[in-house]
């Protein structure tokens, strides 16, 4: 059913005002007796939640402007339903059930259907949930909906993928074996009680998934499917152009089928962990330089309390980053660089709240005094009564983010929306992730009273701790000490000073009203402000009408990438910004103003986004700040090593992006060896940084845009308000970048020594030319190849998990990238596939195929922004890139859409077969280097790159 919601602007006030008239502009207008979905004023969408006749909830959206379609299935079972002995079962069966069903026998059949009209499909596996989804070209959702909805009523479970997709599933179990997060989660599940479900192996392996002799996989697979797929425990979510009537018409034709087999969901009793081994600490040893403290504590599940949220509430305040933080003190002890708090996980019957503390080398060798601070502030919250002022606060800011809820994309909404069906009472589904309407003291404080030090788990991840045992998935070095062995009393001990509550944040949005849209607002940004030295772009926003601007800045400038010792040198800068004005920026954050201050090629940007109100006064604040910073010798000592431990700890990051970093570095200027960045790191001191700093603001350029809820009278403010900044002289232009030019037949290749077992091949084919028939006929190849490419190399031959074709420009250079991590097969076997699927493309690839994959670009191409903040990303990456016409999707559009079957075809063999501009990375891993094959070969990107010739991006005025 349609809701229509008369919004009632908010007035400037008092915050209870403010709450409570954002509360009633929340609330529907009286409608009939039947559910209706409270929405946000912001909301244009239309919505009916429907049942259909076999018990599946079915959420209906209608947006008849949409240019995507999507949908969502999301099924209440997960790893924790996993049989006995069968780790990672219900990953399995996510993976086996999208390859065909008896409507549609062709396991090929969805991933191609979705990908020539435009779309993308993927899924995921939960504790408790399996969540699938996909979007499509809006006019094509009948069809991608009728094969999705096969997946729930008669899927084939076909014996000749079951293998396949063992051997897919073991892939991408290899290639998390380095991965710190996914080590970590194995020690972790290795602590817990044995009982609990969430101890099992999720992922799974060829092990785990073996037949027996007892039972085949697919035995196991077709039991747990048809125990746990049932259309009473899933929910659905549509959205599409079409009106309501018709979208249900469409879910009661393709999914009442879909069998009910009357589950009921058992609440889980054991407890997470055995009570008797608590106090329990955990030692840790990471891949990489990782360290970090864990404090986890089990607590009730208060999913069912969405209107209260006891736990936003406490992790408000513990993850707190301002004055009288937790971590405040931390980092003014030299302890701690960074803290998070929240429940990631959640069960029927309980939930974990993890306080996560990234520390320094200091905070590692006393983790006592840092668990003190934790303790001492948890004492601090026990010892007064829960706030309601603080409360409401926290709630005030949650009623904003509905209000002015914007549309995101199709598909992740939907994704969340199933998964939020099960939560929250019909009528919530829209607004309950942001309802704090309940202030509950007792219930709060019961949730406080549950964080007791007697009963925490913590969990110590360092390369200096010593182990005595090793964990049987991922082979984790690690120790464990319970109650009996561990002095608590030294947690609970010491003076702990200036920990207090945060003070009532200014920057929480008073005046929400939406400026008047002026007569003369451009159609596309205008350079309001033209001076040598700065350069201010400025519109209003007429598409999304909401009380938010975006305010970037570049301050450009040759003296940030030109070396590795400039780039060492701004990206220290930054975050010694970053950190000294985190305490003054975090509220502004909470109250949905973000702030960023970042080096790049060009120069240090700032980006100040969210509610335009009290923007200016933020922005004067932190240049004046930024103007005045004096570095503190302790910071910068801490900031500089946390720097070179982050570009140490390479190890633990995937092969793949390691592989496509040196790739990086061999192609455009402005990437440098981590060896060369950590040598110029320290070689700084604090007065070379000073020094730095000096010339890099003498030497600045401003390029800057103002978009959203302004007036043109901002643009001068903004301009005034720089002028802090901004020294005497003329500046100087920031670098022009350069691209490495491959000449036409040349073969070259980058080998890397990645230390990972699995075989990693990146191969880069550049296309001819920079003219956007370049660039469209590169990205209409990338459009073809990606369905096939996944589809044979990785279901079919199951090179490995990771398979991906795609169009990789640097800068307006197009280039295709075939990309495979594998851990079965050699890099040369990997390559060998990559030359034959592209023979076999020119020749399977019809013309019929051809016009769906072209108009499906056109339209991805074409495809509008969505909310203001993509507007305003593209406004800004237009001027980065000099396209002061804002018109390159039009042209990219036109270029494609002039490329008839047989130019592609022509192209294609020219560029991709014959006359190739290749070049080759690869890292062998356990297999093996592959034999020459007169490729020119090079160990380094900097040896490829010497001598060659470079494309230069023209990047000017400034």
């Amino acid at each position: 059913m349609q809701i229509r919601i008369t919004a009632k602007r908010a007035v400037q006030g008092s915050l209870s005002a403010l709450f409570g008239l954002l509360v009633a502009c929340a609330s529907p207008e009286p409608s009939s007796p039947s559910t209706s979905l409270v929405q946000s004023p912001n909301d244009r969408f239309a919505y009916r939640l429907i049942t259909l006749d076999n018990g599946l909830e079915t959420l209906l959206v209608s947006n008849p402007d949409t240019p995507k379609a999507a949908a969502s299935l999301d099924v209440q079972v997960g790893s924790g339903d996993n049989p006995a002995e069968r780790g990672g079962l219900a990953h399995f069966l996510e993976h086996m059930l999208f390859l065909g069903t008896q409507k549609y026998p062709d396991a090929a059949e969805y991933e191609q259907y979705v990908t020539e009209h435009g779309g993308s499909r993927n899924a995921y596996t939960s504790f408790e949930h399996t969540n699938y989804f996909f979007d499509i070209d809006a006019e094509h959702l009948p069809g991608a909906l009728d094969r999705f909805a096969q997946f729930f009523v008669s899927p084939n479970f076909d014996e000749a993928y079951v293998e396949r997709e063992r051997n897919a599933v073991e892939a991408e179990y290899q290639m998390g074996l380095k991965s710190d997060s996914r080590r970590g989660l194995d020690v972790l599940q290795q602590s817990m009680n044995p009982s609990h479900p969430f101890s099992q192996f999720a992922v799974g392996s060829l092990e785990s998934l073996a037949d027996r002799p007892d039972a085949s996989v697919r035995d196991d697979l077709l039991k747990f499917y048809e125990k746990h797929y049932s259309a009473d425990v899933m929910r659905l979510v549509i959205l599409g152009r079409e009106p309501l009537d018709t979208l249900e018409d469409m879910a009661t034709g393709m999914f009442s089928a879909v069998p009910n087999r009357g589950v009921e969901l058992e609440a889980i009793d054991e407890p997470l962990f055995v009570e008797a081994q608590l106090p329990m600490l955990v030692k840790v040893k990471p891949q990489g330089t990782l360290r970090q403290l864990e404090v986890n504590f089990q607590i009730p599940d208060y999913r069912a309390e969405y209107r209260v949220k006891p736990m936003t509430y406490v992790s408000n305040l513990l993850g707190h980053e301002g004055e009288g933080s937790l971590l405040s003190m931390l980092k003014r002890e030299g302890l701690a660089d960074g803290l998070s708090s929240g429940t990631g996980l959640s069960w029927r019957g309980g939930a974990l709240l993890s306080l996560t503390i990234s520390l320094t080398e200091q905070g590692v060798a006393e983790y006592e005094r840092v668990l003190q601070g934790v303790f001492a502030y948890l004492e601090l919250l026990r010892s007064q009564d829960p706030m309601e002022w603080l409360y409401q606060e926290q709630a005030a800011v949650a009623a904003l983010g509905f209000r002015f809820r914007e549309p995101s994309a199709p598909m992740g909404y939907v994704s969340r929306l199933s998964n939020a069906m099960h939560y929250y009472a019909p009528d919530d589904v829209l607004q309950g992730p942001y309802l704090m309407s309940d202030f509950d003291a007792s219930m709060i404080k019961g949730a406080i009273g549950a964080l007791n030090p007697d009963m925490a788990q913590v969990v110590l991840t360092a390369p200096e701790v010593t182990t005595d045992r090793v964990s049987p998935y991922y082979g984790v070095p690690y120790s464990t000490l319970g109650p009996e062995a561990l002095m608590l009393s030294r947690w609970k001990a010491g003076d702990v000073d200036g920990l207090h509550f945060p003070a009532a944040n200014p920057f929480i949005a008073e005046n929400v009203e939406l400026v008047a849209i002026a007569d003369d607002n451009p159609a596309q940004p205008e350079l309001l402000l033209d001076e040598p030295r700065k350069r201010l772009w400025f519109r209003q926003s007429e598409d999304f009408r909401v009380p938010k601007g975006a305010m970037y800045v570049s301050f450009r400038s040759p003296l940030v990438a030109a070396s590795a010792e400039q780039k060492a040198a701004s990206a220290l800068y930054t975050r010694m910004v970053n950190d000294a004005v985190r305490e003054y920026t975090y509220p502004t954050l909470l109250a949905g103003v973000g702030f960023n201050f970042y080096s790049h090629g060009q120069g240090i940007s700032m980006r100040v986004s969210g509610y335009s109100d009290k923007q200016f006064d933020l922005v004067e604040e932190l240049l004046t700040k930024i103007w005045e910073q004096e570095f503190d010798p302790a910071r910068f000592e801490r900031i500089r090593r946390s720097l070179v431990l982050g570009l140490q700890n390479t190890v633990a990051r995937r092969p793949t992006s390691q592989l496509i970093d040196d790739l990086r570095r061999a192609l455009s200027t402005g990437s440098y060896d981590e060896k060369d960045l950590i040598a110029a790191l320290e070689a700084l001191d604090v007065e070379a940084l000073d020094t730095y700093r000096d010339e890099f603001w003498k030497s600045v350029k401003i390029e800057g845009m103002l978009y959203g809820n302004y007036v043109r009278n901002d643009v001068q403010t903004m301009s005034d308000t720089l002028d802090v900044l901004l020294q005497t002289g003329d500046g100087a232009s920031a670098l022009a970048p350069e691209v490495l030019r491959i000449a036409e037949g040349d073969a070259l290749e980058l080998r890397a020594q990645i230390q990972h077992n699995d075989a990693v091949v990146a191969w880069y084919l550049q296309g001819e030319g920079q003219t956007w028939r370049d660039r469209a006929m590169v990205s209409l190849t990338a459009q073809i190849t990606e369905s096939g490419f996944f589809q044979q190399l990785r279901t079919e031959q199951q090179l490995g998990y990771i398979v991906s074709s795609f169009a990789w420009p640097q800068y307006d250079v197009p280039a295709l990238m075939l990309l495979i991590q594998s851990p079965s097969h050699s890099a040369e076997h990997v390559y060998s596939a990559m030359q034959q699927f592209l023979l076999d493309t020119a020749k399977d690839i019809t013309e019929e195929q051809f016009d769906r994959h072209r108009q499906a670009l056109i339209n991805a191409t074409l495809k509008p922004q969505e909310n203001l903040g993509q507007r305003a990303e593209f406004y800004w990456q237009s001027l980065a890139t000099r396209e002061w016409d804002f018109d390159s999707p039009q042209q990219m559009a036109a270029a494609i859409e002039s490329i008839s079957y047989a130019d592609w075809q022509q192209a294609y063999r020219r560029m991709f077969l014959e006359n190739r501009r290749s070049l080759l990375a690869l890292s062998p891993g356990a297999k093996g280097l592959p034999s020459e094959d007169g490729a020119s070969i090079f160990e380094s990107p900097e040896a490829l790159r010497e001598g060659r010739e470079t494309l230069t991006i023209d990047l000017a005025p400034l």
